[in-house]
């Protein structure tokens, strides 16, 4: 291939990049097939231009036909290809979804854009592709008609575009039938309740004592509706973060990672694959504070040398820190025994608190990692010489979403909330001691590996 006939390539791979990012926040959002899908046509039509798209979505009785055909387009034409999309949906999902006498609700949608140039070669133009999620059988296809030749870039790029479809309609599905769920749930659970309170009702009137239980009911009612509530919402996030954020952001990744492994990565591309490493790190702190939370959370245990986990934390902000104008610096005792922990949770511990450490730090400033021996326990530290932490501020450090209103940096309030949780995980403990305007030096233990003495000195 010509240098410039790679460079159009790369060109058309990174406008691709540039649609599937746009496709994948419209995604995200989805509510219907007629608001969210057709502004993802006219961006996919961007890179590809289209004649026809043919969705069919099918459901418990039926299957529902969306036919969105460029201006132009004639009737005959629009029938063979309704016809194409139809036999190609029985072939791919089967009759026994809807049973011989399947039933096609057909809804004509906004015509799209029509292709700029009209091309009357002969040659692949319909590329049809079922409708289909982990553990779920196919429950529709997508078919697009292009408005010249399909290649197999073409098909790799539909390809994504209907495994973003098929993930937004199996949530859209999903997250249907739970509300229904919980509605009918909430219904039995409130006739529930009024015949429980009939019947204390009855019972209080005999007791002559239902100013007292009432008040106690009352209570615990409210008790009850907030403990619904804060399930409600943990079950939401998780669901959210783990299921609806991942697989988009992991098309963007892959995609981005690609283009990186060609030894050429645009300005724009690293722009999107900086914004959608920063979108995993909210994810990864997001899922790690749900699993605290609910006390799932596991550690692996085993051996490790505390020193080296130190030199590793500093091997990786050294070139960050040196940029910022801060000083690092580490201090391992020697002779440690080795400590008793996981080591990538420990290493994101001491990154938590190094990152914020160089975020209060000014430049021309020192952060300091040490770790020691103390007892049957080996007791890591971060220091800074930063502005300190007010006695009000150390009281909430460690509380979730709390963030200082002296802080000059942005942030979720989770790190300190995380690391403390792991912490505690490993029978430790994380604090800290400051003074305003004298830095601070943040502490957590770790405990040594049982029967162990002191180790030599480690390279």
């Amino acid at each position: 291939m010509s240098l410039s006939g790679s460079a159009d390539a790369i060109g058309d791979a990174s406008g691709r990049l540039a649609c599937l990012y746009e496709i994948s926040r419209l995604f995200a959002t989805f509510t219907n097939v007629e608001e969210t899908f057709a502004p993802v046509l006219e961006i996919a039509s961007g890179t590809l231009p289209l004649r026809s798209a043919v969705l069919i979505e099918a459901r418990e009785r039926d299957a529902h036909m969306f036919v969105w055909a460029s201006e132009g387009q004639t009737a005959e034409r629009m029938r063979a290809v309704t016809e194409h999309v139809r036999s190609a949906h029985h072939y791919l999902v089967g009759s026994s979804s809807t049973g011989p006498d399947e039933l096609f609700e057909r809804t004509e949608m906004p015509p799209l854009s029509p292709p700029p140039v009209a091309d009357t070669a002969a040659g692949h133009r319909l590329i049809v592709l079922p409708l289909v999620v982990a553990n779920r059988p196919p429950f529709g296809a997508l078919q697009i008609e292009g408005a010249a030749t399909l290649d197999e870039a073409d098909l790799m790029f539909v390809n994504s575009v209907a495994n973003q479809l098929a993930v937004a309609l199996d949530r859209d599905r999903a997250w249907r039938e739970e509300i229904a769920r919980r509605e009918h749930a909430e219904d039995e659970l409130a006739e529930s309740e009024t015949r429980e309170l009939d019947t204390d009702r009855h019972r209080l009137d005999a007791e002559a004592t239902s100013g007292q239980f009432e008040a106690l009911a009352a209570e615990n009612a409210r008790l009850y509706e907030e403990a619904k509530q804060a399930v409600r919402v943990r079950e939401q996030i998780l669901a959210i973060v783990s299921h609806d954020l991942r697989n988009p952001l992991s098309t963007i990744l892959m995609t981005a990672g690609s283009l990186a492994k060609k030894g050429v990565m645009p300005e724009a591309v690293a722009r999107i694959r900086r914004a959608a490493d920063r979108m995993q790190r909210l994810i990864e702190d997001l899922l790690d504070f749900a699993s605290i939370e609910i006390g799932i959370l596991t550690i692996k245990v085993k051996p490790e040398d505390a020193g080296a986990i130190i030199r590793e934390t500093a091997a990786g902000f050294e070139a960050a820190l040196t940029g910022r104008g801060l000083a690092l610096r580490t201090e391992v005792e020697p002779l440690l025994p080795p400590a008793s922990c996981d080591r990538d949770r420990v290493l994101q511990v001491l990154s938590n608190l190094v990152g914020n450490a160089s975020k209060a730090t000014p430049p021309g400033g020192h952060i300091a990692l040490g770790v020691a021996a103390r007892g049957s326990e080996l007791r890591f530290s971060v220091a800074d010489d930063g502005p300190g932490i007010s006695k009000d501020d150390v009281t909430h450090l460690f509380e979730r979403y709390w963030r200082s209103g002296q802080a000059e940096y942005r942030g979720t309030g989770l790190g300190l909330a995380i690391s403390r949780g792991l912490v505690v995980a490993h029978g430790g403990r994380l604090w800290v001691e400051t003074e305003l305007g004298h830095g601070a030096t943040f502490f957590f233990t770790i405990p040594a590996v049982a029967g162990t003495g002191r180790a030599t000195p480690s390279a």
